[in-house]
């Protein structure tokens, strides 16, 4: 089994985010830590953990380095595993696998997610149309299924797509222990980028001041998993009906990004020109 951590300005959490991965009852396992320009002490913690059960990996010129786009780490981490890996599963750099002082918050349990179902078309349905955290997106997975789609991509919300992807190949599995931590602090990707629209830039700066429709493309990526996904003609119908239901569920957050843009390019500050 193959961990990729990919890790920016991580040094505060790393170590013990580490440690928990590696206190694991697994045996045959590898924990591939790609530090991707940090500008902290994240690539001395990495050299220092030469010396411990891990494989590091010290990316000097990342994909983020390049860039910018933090999808690109975690698909460049997944890439990095051993060739003989068949599963796969990403841990951030500040999870232990409690609060930022360690103490219990609350549990979120599989948030009533039917991604067991064995019917494709509701797990699709509800992967695409409800609210929820994306816990799983850190979970167990196939190498090969990983691998068969499109990754993460280059845009706010994109684990949502990827969640959808995985379900439209296999039942995702919920165990009733509760293993996986996600630590609350004030660094968090979504506490310094609150919105889709704030994270842009941090998926990809190459959309700063380009007009952006994020409920448009998240719908654009559930309908290219549909296209690609390995289903059959029956079960591919039935949940490409459910994105009529989608377009209803979401028709307000659609209206909206068309109205916010609108507003954007009237005051100036988005453009529709082609970048430089």
């Amino acid at each position: 089994m193959s961990i990729g951590v990919p890790a920016y300005n991580a040094d505060r959490f790393l170590a013990p985010a580490l440690e928990s991965l590696l206190a694991q009852d697994e045996g045959d396992l590898e924990v591939v830590v790609s530090d991707n320009a940090s500008t902290d002490g994240t690539e001395q913690l990495c050299s220092c953990a030469a010396t411990w059960p891990v494989r590091p990996v010290a990316c000097a010129t990342s994909a983020r380095a390049s860039t910018g786009a933090v999808a690109a780490t975690f698909n460049a981490v997944f890439a990095l595993r051993h060739p003989g890996a068949r599963y796969s599963t990403w841990a951030a750099g500040d999870d232990t696998h409690d609060d930022e002082a360690g103490r219990h918050l609350r549990s979120w349990g599989d948030q009533g997610l039917p991604g067991a179902d064995p019917d494709v078309s509701r797990r699709f349905a509800a992967l695409s149309q409800r609210t929820y955290q994306c816990f799983r997106i850190f979970g167990l997975m196939r190498v090969e299924s990983l691998a068969s789609t499109r990754g993460l991509g280059f845009y706010a919300e994109s684990d949502r797509d990827l969640l959808t992807e995985l379900a439209l190949r296999g039942r995702l599995v919920d165990v009733p222990e509760e293993l996986f931590h996600r630590r609350q602090h004030c660094g968090r990707s979504v506490r310094t980028h609150p919105t889709a629209r704030d994270r842009v830039g941090w998926f990809n700066p190459a959309l700063v001041g380009r007009p952006i429709f994020p409920e448009w493309r998240l719908g654009q990526g559930y309908v290219t998993a549909l296209r690609d996904a390995p289903l059959s003609r029956a079960d591919r119908l039935r949940c490409l009906a459910q994105m009529g239901r989608w377009t209803v569920v979401r028709g307000p957050h659609l209206i909206r990004n068309l109205a916010r843009t609108g507003a954007e390019v009237t005051s100036g500050r988005t453009t529709l020109r082609p970048p430089a």
